[in-house]
């Protein structure tokens, strides 16, 4: 593993150069170049990114400046968790309470990205064939005049693909609570666009990633979690985003992911980020520590 990270190390650089790994992978905020600029608080922790925070440290264009790796910032929640009375509760948790444990893949690519109407049925074929149970959030990118309770406009493919997967599938057109379904039980693993924010969400709840990054800083993060943290794998490698991807090379990654020795070894590699990640957040842990460093250090 060690071996593999260094030459995920050698690549990051090569191929991206110091300064895009710097900008991207540690997901700075502001303009640290600024002379106002002392320092940068970061959704980042050192169980996911520990030498890449220190690459940005060493780097000439922080240097003389604090970094605080303070994350993850989201709520880290319980497998389980308990339904508050008299609280709505939306109906995708119903369905997962009703699933087998570690039986689901959870699709979802954000609310920023929108596939092609080919690249959608190549995907409903992809899990249709696959037999595995399935969560698949499936909306346009948010713009201001859509209103989330408007028909999707792939309200046919959904309801052929719901005839077929009868009692194993379920699609959301609208908002639904990725938090919590992240963390419920019956979630396996997370196809996933692989923004910032999602990845954090996935694996600090314990969930590989089938990385199909789309746009933006998208690629890199797809390759920290797979060929640097090893806790995924592609589905689409960012070479091939021009074209659609068939459903077999889709169900190949599924079925990589959730039912071979390797998918087995990822679920174990996510499981362990998880804990290191909720240990850095723990009284003397690495993110409490710099959230504890960020306030002494704008209080004093």
């Amino acid at each position: 593993m060690d071996h593999q990270r260094g030459e995920f190390r050698h690549l990051l650089r090569r191929q991206r150069g110091e300064r895009e790994l710097v900008e991207h992978i540690v997901r700075t905020q502001g303009d640290s170049r600024s002379p106002a600029v002392a320092g940068v608080v970061q959704n980042t922790c050192r169980a996911v990114e520990d030498e890449f925070v220190d690459v940005v440290a060493e780097d000439p264009e922080y240097r003389g400046k604090r970094l605080f790796a303070v994350g993850p910032l989201n709520p880290l929640l319980d497998a389980t968790p308990a339904h508050v009375e008299g609280q709505p509760r939306h109906e995708c948790l119903e369905w997962l309470d009703k699933q087998a444990r570690g039986s689901v893949l959870y699709v979802s690519f954000g609310t920023t990205s929108t596939l092609p109407s080919q690249q959608v049925a190549e995907l409903a074929a992809a899990l249709r064939d696959s037999k595995r149970r399935f969560l698949w959030v499936l909306r346009d990118a948010d713009r201001g005049e859509v209103r989330e309770e408007e028909e999707s406009r792939h309200a046919e493919l959904i309801s052929e693909l719901l005839k077929q997967t009868e009692g194993r599938g379920m699609v959301v057109t609208g908002w639904a609570p990725q938090l919590e379904i992240l963390a419920h039980g019956a979630t396996a693993a997370f196809m996933s666009h692989c923004g910032w924010n999602s990845t954090m969400e996935s694996l600090s709840h314990g969930k590989p990633i089938l990385a199909w990054p789309m746009h933006s800083n998208q690629p890199l993060v797809a390759e920290l979690v797979c060929k640097y943290l090893e806790a995924g794998v592609l589905v689409r490698p960012w070479e091939k985003h021009g074209v659609v991807t068939p459903a077999d090379a889709i169900r190949e990654a599924v079925e990589k992911a959730t039912d071979s020795d390797e998918g087995a070894a990822m679920q174990e590699r996510a499981k362990e980020i998880r804990e290191s990640i909720r240990a850095s957040l723990a009284e003397g842990g690495s993110s409490r520590k710099d959230l504890d460093d960020f306030f002494a250090y704008i209080t004093r």
